[in-house]
């Protein structure tokens, strides 16, 4: 580690945009931010120019189920590494491992993935911990879950994942017209678990209970639950209408259209809405076939799909999904970071350390060009990809 002053960028905090400005690291943490004539650069600290580019707060992506052609499903540790290296290319300092639903031996492989993790000194994006997403899911709106694998709520399960994990399960997505499932949100709530809905064909009165339940965020809001009809608005017209509750959104063009998107910013504003990738194996790699822990997927248009031609996921990146929301809606460039960064900070519980630029933070930012086309990525204070050496 070292003490580092960047300098001469443009600074998005991301609440502010600072022109001109300047970064002081020291070790882990962010000593200043301003601009270059208010910031004093102390001796000892090495200047490294970063003219004409953007320092914006490191992604965090709270939906990650692969990339790179590696899965979280695998139940290794090596490839939540390879997911890690993966995503960090794409700006992401910060994610969550995400499964799928399957089995109690598979999901208590993930936990310990999880937990040999946090032992290990790799270079890559912070797995910040486990989305368990199901297996307490609806078998009417499974997705490419196995219904084989589906379940009822249980505190027990959680727990164990918890204990296997060394307390890394933050977030579960479930459906909450399940029985038992309510009671398990609060249980869980109380524990410091985020609960999601999703997959779910709960209607709007039962959301609100889930709300009042402790759920806190819908799951790739309109994919895989109860569509919205205007005697029945269902979880998405809760999830429009209701401050209470955040909304993922898969910004990549085909899970949603990008009027649906737009009507969701609209409603949601800037404040309650956090992108995610919900990234599958093949994120990153070319067109093709693939053999994944739900069965053989096509990548084809950017569209990821299984035999019987549903989406399986995406091979979304963070950085993009920035990028397609700016074009889909008329979010300014600083909300759309926001939706990004400090957005699954809150919900997540760590904005005082993560999610912005401010003295005292964690040193993770990303370097872009004007076009937002990643440069360098740095977690800690260390550039962990890209073309930006420091050494």
């Amino acid at each position: 580690m070292s003490q580092l002053a960047l300098t001469k960028a443009a600074v998005l905090t991301p609440f502010n945009l600072i022109e001109d400005a300047a970064i002081l690291i020291d070790e882990k943490r962010i000593l200043a931010v301003g601009a270059m004539d208010s910031i004093e650069i102390p001796a000892g600290f090495r200047e490294v120019s970063l003219e004409g580019l953007l320092i914006a707060p490191g992604l965090i992506d709270q939906h990650v189920h692969g990339g790179g052609g590696a899965e979280v499903a695998s139940g290794t540790t090596e490839s939540l590494i390879e997911i890690a290296k993966f995503h960090a290319a794409h700006g992401t300092t910060s994610f969550l491992a995400t499964t799928i639903s399957d089995s109690r031996e598979k999901l208590e492989e993930i936990a310990k993935s999880y937990a040999a993790l946090e032992e290990l000194d790799y270079k890559g994006a912070r797995c910040l911990g486990i989305h368990l997403e199901g297996p307490y899911i609806s078998t009417k709106y499974p997705g490419i879950h196995l219904e084989t694998h589906l379940r009822l709520p249980s505190v027990g399960e959680v727990s164990t994942l918890q204990r296997l994990s060394n307390g890394g399960v933050k977030i579960v997505t479930m459906a909450p017209e399940l029985p038992g499932a309510l009671d398990v949100a609060e249980t869980l709530t109380s524990e410091g678990v985020i609960c999601e809905i999703g997959h779910s064909a709960a209607d709007f009165n039962i959301t609100l209970n889930a709300i009042s339940a402790g759920f806190k965020c819908v799951t790739h809001c309109f994919n895989q639950m109860t569509p919205f009809h205007h005697r029945e608005p269902g979880i998405i017209g809760a999830a429009l209408t209701r401050p209470e509750l955040y909304v993922e959104l898969i910004a990549d063009g085909v899970h949603l259209h990008k009027a649906a998107i737009d009507i969701v910013f609209r409603a949601k504003g800037p404040e309650g809405i956090i992108l995610v990738s919900n990234a599958m194996a093949p994120a990153g790699l070319l067109d093709g076939y693939f053999h994944t822990s739900v069965g053989e997927l096509t990548l084809a248009m950017d569209a990821l799909r299984n035999e019987a031609g549903q989406l399986a996921g995406s091979v979304l990146t963070l950085d993009k999904a920035i990028k397609n929301i700016i074009q889909y809606t008329d979010c300014t460039l600083s909300e759309a970071f926001r939706m990004a960064t400090y957005n699954p900070a809150r919900l997540l519980g760590i904005n005082r350390r993560k999610g912005s630029l401010y003295p005292g933070k964690d040193a993770d930012l990303v370097v872009m060009t004007n076009d937002l086309d990643v440069i360098a990525t740095m977690v800690n204070g260390e550039v962990i990809s890209g073309l930006i050496s420091l050494d």
